[in-house]
């Protein structure tokens, strides 16, 4: 699954430019445009950061998916109790599972770190440090917004304990029980639901594209508002699986 991931990013990463290229020549032979509706080249630094990052959001669904096997095979082979009987608290077997999620983060951050740095090197001409380093805070917030997606695949297969059964809440409820409500209560509540909150730290790009599709989760900045959110949801996600482990029999 791990390999499916980094295979499918960098691949979607890579075809990206010339998809790009050519539906802007399928638009403007129609007639729909006279002018690009995306950005002819997405590999200029500093703005390749955006852009990787708001593409790889779409992938962590993999990353999830490994992170549920993982909390779910502790349960299928009985190591968890294994681990409370050579020592370890239930504690630290719930950290021990945050780091598993930190690790891929961190992993998925250094994949569009490299990525960013090789394609942005070869595609731009004339830059200095400050544009590679410019919008770099993209990373981060693809860290953070990775990392908040594991926590709460986390805590749904500590509740679950199966994976198959896991995997399937996970994708209903992020692709359909969040998802209606937060479109149709966007201008309410809708943006500060769980998964809609943490996919919020990276918007789309403001292009002529999305602006052509009333695309209204557009901005080049991240917002200090739903950086705070993700981080509250993050460390509630992390404390109802310590409470599950804690209270359940094991």
């Amino acid at each position: 699954m791990l390999s499916i991931y980094f295979i499918a990013l960098i691949l979607a990463l890579l075809g990206l430019q010339s998809i790009i290229l050519k539906t802007n020549r399928n638009l403007q032979e129609t007639g729909i445009a006279s002018i690009p509706l995306l950005p002819t080249n997405i590999y200029l630094f500093p703005h390749i950061w955006h852009n990787i990052s708001f593409v790889a959001r779409f992938f962590k669904i993999f990353l999830a998916v490994v992170m549920i096997i993982l909390v779910t095979n502790e349960y299928t082979y009985n190591t968890l109790r294994q681990s409370l009987i050579t020592g370890l608290s239930r504690g630290q077997i719930v950290l021990s599972k945050i780091f598993d999620a930190l690790i891929l983060s961190l992993a998925s951050a250094i994949l569009l770190l490299v990525f960013g740095l090789v394609m942005g090197s070869v595609y731009s001409s004339g830059f200095d440090l400050w544009d590679v380093v410019r919008k770099m805070n993209f990373l981060a917030a693809h860290f953070l917004m990775v990392f908040g997606f594991l926590s709460l695949a986390m805590m749904i297969a500590f509740i679950v304990k199966k994976a198959s059964l896991s995997i399937m809440i996970l994708l209903v409820y992020a692709y359909i029980l969040e998802l209606i409500p937060a479109f149709k209560y966007s201008d309410s509540f809708g943006d500060f639901l769980p998964l809609r909150s943490i996919n919020l730290l990276i918007q789309a790009p403001n292009t002529t594209i999305f602006d052509f599709l009333h695309l209204s989760s557009q901005s080049n900045h991240i917002s200090s508002i739903h950086i705070i959110v993700a981080l509250v949801y993050t460390t509630l996600f992390c404390l109802v699986s310590y409470f599950v482990v804690r209270k359940r029999d094991l």
